[in-house]
């Protein structure tokens, strides 16, 4: 399989799993060109870089330093800012605290198994448990391949129970954060707190008595770096999250599904010209399918291409989720105008055509 999905990959912009690229699939899992992309691992947010479809997806170097800075601070000193948020909580020592750092490590699988070695003592019972795990590296099962994931905190409680924590640089301003990000960061969490409850599992131990339901955020307090702690419980989330990887579908099958000679590497060559490029991800998206929604433009690289493709064939997905769901079975969107004309319509167009038959009567009545 790994010499078909090389193939499939081609020179395109490789994509590791994270969870943010995870959750952003999960909006988007019904459509055949995006599963293909995510199985073989193509980063649609670089695929159609230097054509005029590229989406301004990213951080600015500006918030990606500022991020980095922050996570700086939190490490500096022995952890002493981090440390010292986490004292809040019930059951974290008052005294001196102890940290496993293992971003030193190298290679992802090699962190993901050391990061099972500080909660063993917790599961054991024993008092030299780390109060805070950082760098934790957390794998899981996704389509079928093992894929590794790398948590910003695990912190390990002196009462035996297990958080996971992340860090963002976005700031808490009056005690409250925007509410957008910090659902997507909960979000993330949410996927952590699986994976690590199935790795709490894995020595032996019970989850549901070691690992805690509620995350922990870290962001700057203000416009300062001064750290501030925000805490939720994620079950409903998590609960969201197990059903997310469950329905990625199969990479094994992905892939067997995929037209002979399927690659993104010619719509990834920047040394070639742009009309070359698209048409080359035209013929792909022909023979695999696509499932363009107006929301694929908050999360998919691909969005604008797809919504260019859509306007060209007049698919009703352009009015929206809502909108289209009025009109099952109808093709394009100059096929629902000829409905409102009373055209007799095809069985699969029936009940769509008596509601735009009623539209249309409604918009011509003086």
């Amino acid at each position: 399989m790994q010499r078909r999905l090389d193939e499939v990959r081609g020179g395109s912009p490789r994509r590791s799993p994270t969870v943010r690229a995870l959750a952003a699939f999960a909006g988007r899992s019904s459509c055949r060109l995006a599963a293909l992309g995510f199985a073989a691992g193509v980063d649609f947010d670089r695929l159609l870089a230097g054509t005029r479809h590229a989406m301004p997806f990213g951080q600015s170097p500006f918030a990606f330093q500022r991020g980095n800075s922050f996570e700086a601070s939190l490490r500096a000193d022995g952890h002493a800012a981090t440390l010292a948020l986490l004292r809040d909580l019930p059951g974290f020592p008052a005294g001196p605290a102890t940290v496993a750092n293992i971003r030193a490590v190298k290679g992802m699988p090699e962190r993901a198994a050391e990061t099972l070695r500080p909660p063993a003592p917790v599961v054991n019972g024993r008092p030299d448990a780390p109060h805070l795990i950082d760098g934790a590296v957390l794998c899981g099962d996704v389509g079928g391949v093992r894929a590794y994931f790398e948590a910003d905190a695990v912190a390990a409680f002196a009462g035996g129970l297990l958080r996971v924590g992340e860090v963002k640089s976005f700031p808490k301003v009056d005690g409250r954060v925007d509410p957008d990000k910090l659902g997507a960061a909960f979000d993330q969490a949410a996927i952590y707190l699986l994976l690590l409850r199935a790795a709490v599992a894995s020595l032996g131990a019970s989850p549901g008595a070691l690992v805690s339901p509620e995350a922990l955020l870290i962001t700057p307090l203000n416009v300062a770096m001064r750290p501030a702690l925000s805490r939720k419980d994620v079950s409903r989330q998590e609960a969201r999250a197990r059903r997310l990887l469950a329905a990625v579908p199969r990479v094994a099958d992905v892939i067997a599904a995929a037209p002979a000679g399927t690659s993104f590497g010619p719509v990834a060559d920047v040394k070639a010209a742009e009309p070359g490029r698209l048409h080359a991800l035209n013929v792909l998206a022909d023979k695999v399918g696509t499932d363009y929604a107006p929301d694929c433009l908050s999360g998919c690289g691909n969005a604008r291409f797809c919504r260019e493709r859509a306007f060209h064939a007049g698919a009703p997905c352009l009015t929206g989720s809502a909108a289209g769901r009025l009109i099952p079975n109808v093709a394009t969107l100059h096929r629902a105008e000829e409905l409102t004309r009373g055209v007799a319509p095809t069985p699969g167009e029936a009940a769509a055509a008596i509601i735009l038959a009623r539209a249309g009567r409604l918009h011509d009545s003086p």
